[in-house]
């Protein structure tokens, strides 16, 4: 055999063994990936988003406006604190300081009110089924009023319509309007023609902590 045909056969057997070496480490990598874990990847058994927890005590203020109904007073400023409590993603339960300033008519002297109630609360719709949360609100509580024509003790019950968002995990933001009918109460003013009462109507916008 000459020299050019053994140098050939060489090549040739030289490049047959450089293929299979090749090939079988490519195979061992493709097992060693299989049998590796993935990783940060959830159990086939648990949603790949993260559902964040709805928040069970709520800690807010708000500022609005306050009304009386029959013309005991004109239109004032109000302002609320409110501390909730969830019971479920549907119900939860409210404690509430209200008050109030607003400017009698017929004397032009002011009527300042205070009120404490606590209240059920029930959300038509759960936190994560619309881009708002409403909900409805009946409570029980004290109401006073002073200044010319107060009236230190009345029964309130509060009825609460709004919406709110949870704009981030711990931080929300709403509205509401109140109609707070109030019974055993006497506003009317030392000699008026007329009895007046302490039914009024809020709207307060709200905001505080979830956590």
């Amino acid at each position: 055999m000459s020299t050019r045909r053994r140098a050939a056969a060489v090549m040739a057997v030289a490049a047959t063994m450089a293929l299979s070496g090749a090939a079988g480490a490519q195979d061992a990598g493709r097992g060693e990936q299989r049998d590796r874990p993935a990783r940060n990847v959830p159990p086939a058994d648990q949603p790949l988003i993260r559902r964040i927890p709805e928040p069970t005590i709520a800690v807010e203020g708000g500022f609005g406006v306050l009304g009386y109904v029959g013309g005991t007073a004109g239109v004032g400023p109000t302002w609320n604190v409110r501390v909730t409590g969830a019971m479920s993603p549907r119900v939860a339960v409210e404690g509430n300081y209200t008050g109030s300033v607003n400017e009698r008519a017929t004397m032009g002297e002011s009527l300042v009110m205070t009120s404490l109630d606590a209240g059920l609360r029930y959300n038509v719709l759960r936190a994560d089924e619309a881009i708002v949360q409403p909900f409805v609100v009946a409570g029980v509580g004290y109401t006073g009023w002073a200044g010319e024509g107060g009236d230190a003790f009345a029964l309130a019950v509060p009825l609460t319509a709004g919406v709110e968002r949870l704009v981030t995990r711990n931080v929300k933001l709403g509205a509401r309007l109140s109609f707070r009918p109030a019974f055993f109460d006497d506003l009317t003013v030392r000699g008026a023609a007329s009895r007046t009462g302490g039914d009024s109507w809020a709207l307060l916008a709200h905001g505080g902590g979830a956590f």
